[in-house]
């Protein structure tokens, strides 16, 4: 079914050792004070400060700086200036700094077991994905990474994803013989070539030019995204696969949090479990925004064969299911949530 509904940007990143430089030395130079009174958590973030993490993170850092009655002080880096992903990843299980929002991707690369959380076709829908972090499905994994001197504290939701391109996509047969940018990961490069296409890896400021140059057919991605890059200019039909939900993650510094005495611990994580909830709903008042866009756009929207899809990719699924006890039982407990919801409906 078709719903008819209403330059890609480079980011301006500055060199992030420099700028930790400058930060290192203007804290130094109020020691003192500085040291004794009030400790400054520096946060790496790599999107600019309109999305819903940023929101979230700005109101969790209000909240602590309140309830510690300002002994803890939020600072956030937004724009990737304190380096990408895996840089601000090292300098977060150093003690450089002291929080980092990073795609679960960058905790994989340290346990593969963190594919299960965003695994292809696992969700049937954002909801389910909230339940579990809500539920604590993920805890037990995300307690692996102690031995890396990193510990990850919550989780947010970079939403659904779907694939756009130039003419609408239902089925696999649709799909066929078409290349779609992802991010550059094996397993999603599996998934969309099970989908029916090619999954192509390339950076997403890229993806703009290559469709326009026909050196790829179309992305995957949110609305939020697909919108804030301008993608629907290039590939007018937004078709609903819903064959992600992706997630990042926060990690922080072990030797950050070992430092916390216990009463400002339980405040910290009772406030940062709390800025989740505050990110889910920023992120819905996004895809609102950003459909709003979308359709005085002249958008075509595109109601997929999603079953057909879910079950092209079903060994996929299973092969990340299937790789230990613990994607195992977060499997069975997402399972678990769509039969509750499924007997609720």
């Amino acid at each position: 079914m078709i719903r008819k509904g209403a330059n890609a940007v480079k980011k301006v990143r500055i060199a992030g050792v420099l700028l930790f430089i400058a930060l290192t030395l203007g804290m130094l130079a109020g020691c003192g004070k500085s040291e004794e009174e009030v400790q400054i958590i520096r946060i790496a973030f790599n999107q600019p400060e309109t999305h819903p993490e940023y929101k979230a993170l700005a109101d969790f850092g209000e909240k602590l700086k309140e309830a510690t009655n300002g002994k803890y002080v939020v600072e956030i880096y937004p724009n990737a200036v304190l380096g990408d992903q895996g840089a601000v990843t090292e300098m977060v299980r150093t003690g450089a700094i002291q929080l980092a929002v990073v795609p679960v991707s960058v905790p994989e690369g340290y346990n593969g077991d963190f594919a299960i959380i965003a695994a292809p076709y696992l969700y049937d829908n954002l909801e389910q994905m909230e339940t579990a972090a809500r539920e604590g499905v993920f805890d037990p994994l995300f307690e692996t990474t102690n031995k890396y001197n990193f510990e990850i504290v919550t989780l947010y939701t970079s939403g659904a994803r779907h694939i756009y391109t130039d003419k609408p996509i239902v089925t696999p047969e649709d799909l066929k013989g078409y290349k779609i940018r992802v991010q550059d990961s094996d397993a999603y490069i599996q998934m969309i070539n099970l989908m029916g296409g090619v999954g192509i890896p390339m950076a997403q400021s890229e993806v703009y030019a290559a469709v326009q140059q026909h050196v790829i057919e179309g992305g995957e991605n949110s609305e939020v995204v697909y919108n804030n890059f301008k993608h629907y200019e290039v590939s007018p039909y937004f078709c609903y696969t819903n064959h992600l939900v992706m997630t990042d993650v926060l990690v922080a510094s072990e030797k950050f949090l070992d430092g916390m005495d216990e009463e400002t611990r339980a405040i910290f994580d009772k406030l940062i479990k709390e800025s989740m909830e505050v990110e889910f709903e920023e992120w819905d008042k996004a895809i609102e925004d950003a459909n709003a866009v979308l359709e005085g756009e002249g958008v075509t929207f595109v109601e997929a064969d999603i079953k057909a899809f879910q079950e092209q990719c079903a060994p996929l699924l299973e092969s990340i299911a299937n790789r230990s006890e613990v994607t195992r039982q977060i499997y069975d407990d997402v399972m678990a949530i769509k039969e509750r919801e499924g007997k609720s409906e």
